[in-house]
């Protein structure tokens, strides 16, 4: 019995064996006449023998290996390049600069989709405006208390209050800032929200942002005139610039088109009489580049860069173009006696406004200073510009003229326009409303 069992055994296992070798089994048909085969195979279809399945199972496990080993290393290489593309743009500055434009990306997206009930015109709510800037195609508007953000399309977009006893503000191209110049805090938003806030352990005094949302920043210093620091799209310090006493205060501040480039003009006194100097800066570099010192008893008012090789500076008796390479004087503009009102810039042209006798006269000047017209337009009070157009504010009317000193129309209102704005659409601001600013009927 236990010899009948055995061999039993020993049977089962040759055929164990024979299987896992691919061979047929000791007890198999002579050749040519196998078997028939009625169950499915590991691998293969029915009536597929083993020896024929098995190599073909090996040779499709060592191929999915190899895939996952070559995903691996590709995923490996991905990541690596990745890093590497992550290092450069950090060392170039331009990772800012590419998150930022993400998220602009972002805020663009959902606002153009969020449109449903807006209808011109709307309501901001802030009776007595500090200041108006175009953000995206849409506009933000600085009150006393309040700040509105609303969108190209006029959607209000959100509203909040600082909190500042004197708040001023500083825009980009997306981006705006909000400072407290009788404080030490700064909001730097976007349109959708808050980015960052920074407390500094001096006052501050001014505030300038480029149009990748870099932002540059007066304080207070106890050892200098002030400090000057720069920060680039994510907030973290990238220039420092200490003025001396005799540099002076920086009292105006414009970022170039290229994002690094920035001039300042400084106000000092020097024997008894008032200097102003502008200095040519670069981020990429630790030296003021050029300077430009203006006529003694000039006050410096504004900075506008009319092109990568001309800065225009307007004091309160003149205005000048400016090398930025050399801080030469290219050109010269005097206002004859006449008290500057307003100033604004279109593309290379400027619109001056100055107050005389005779009323108020528009100057119109290309970017050699050189006259493109001069109009007497009567009791005026601004001066703004949008696209070719330049409109002159009145108590109660606008104007439209061609930079060739032509006008267009003249278009009246219940109250005082405070502002037009060169956004998405050309707007207008009168008391609480913003509308876009049209043609009268049949012009």
């Amino acid at each position: 019995m236990f010899g009948k069992e055995e061999k039993e055994r020993q049977a089962r296992l040759q055929r164990l064996l024979a299987r896992d070798r691919g061979l047929p089994p000791p007890d198999a048909a002579p050749t040519g006449q196998l078997p028939p085969l009625t169950g499915l195979g590991d691998f293969g279809k029915p009536g597929t023998p083993p020896a024929a399945r098995r190599p073909v199972a090996k040779l499709k496990q060592l191929s999915a290996l190899q895939k996952k080993q070559r995903r691996k290393r590709w995923g490996i290489l991905a990541a690596l390049a990745l890093v590497a593309t992550a290092l450069v743009a950090a060392a170039t500055g331009a990772l800012g600069s590419s998150l930022a434009l993400l998220g602009d990306m972002v805020d663009s997206i959902y606002l153009s989709v969020n449109t449903k009930g807006v209808e011109w015109p709307v309501s901001t709510g802030i009776s007595q405006p500090l200041r108006m800037e175009a953000l995206a195609g849409g506009f933000v508007e600085l009150g006393n208390e309040d700040v509105a953000v609303y969108a190209a399309h006029g959607g209000k977009i959100r509203a909040f209050q600082p909190g500042y006893a004197r708040p001023a503000l500083a825009v980009g191209n997306t981006r705006f800032c909000v400072y407290n110049r009788s404080g030490t805090e700064l909001r730097v938003e976007s349109r959708t929200k808050n980015l960052y806030t920074k407390n500094f352990s001096e006052g501050i005094l001014l505030a300038a942002m480029s149009n990748n949302g870099s932002t540059a920043v007066v304080t207070q210093s106890n050892r200098y005139a002030a400090q000057v620091t720069v920060y680039d799209p994510l907030f973290q310090e990238r220039y420092n610039w200490y003025p001396t006493q005799t540099d002076g205060t920086p009292f105006s501040l414009a970022f170039a088109s290229d994002n690094h480039r920035f001039a300042a003009g400084c106000l000092s006194a020097q024997g008894g009489q008032l200097c102003t100097t502008v200095f040519l800066m670069d981020t990429h570099t630790d030296t003021v580049t050029a300077s430009y010192t203006a006529t003694p008893g000039s006050m410096i008012l504004e900075l506008h860069w009319l092109s990568p090789t001309r800065l225009l500076a307007v004091f309160d008796n003149y205005a000048a173009i400016i090398n930025p390479n050399t801080g030469a004087e290219a050109a010269r503009f005097d206002y004859g006696g006449s008290t500057l009102k307003s100033v604004a810039v279109s593309g290379k042209n400027t619109a001056f406004l100055l107050a005389s006798r005779s009323g108020s006269v528009l100057n119109l000047r290309d970017d050699s200073l050189d006259a493109l017209a001069q109009v007497l337009v009567g009791q005026a009070n601004a001066v703004s510009c949008a696209g070719t157009a330049v409109y002159v504010l009145g108590d109660a009317t606008v104007r439209r003229y061609q930079f060739d000193g032509i006008c267009n129309w003249e278009q009246t209102f219940d109250s005082r326009p405070l502002a037009v704005l060169d956004a998405a659409k050309t707007l207008v601001f009168t008391g609480v409303q913003v509308s876009p600013l049209t043609a009268p009927a049949g012009r």
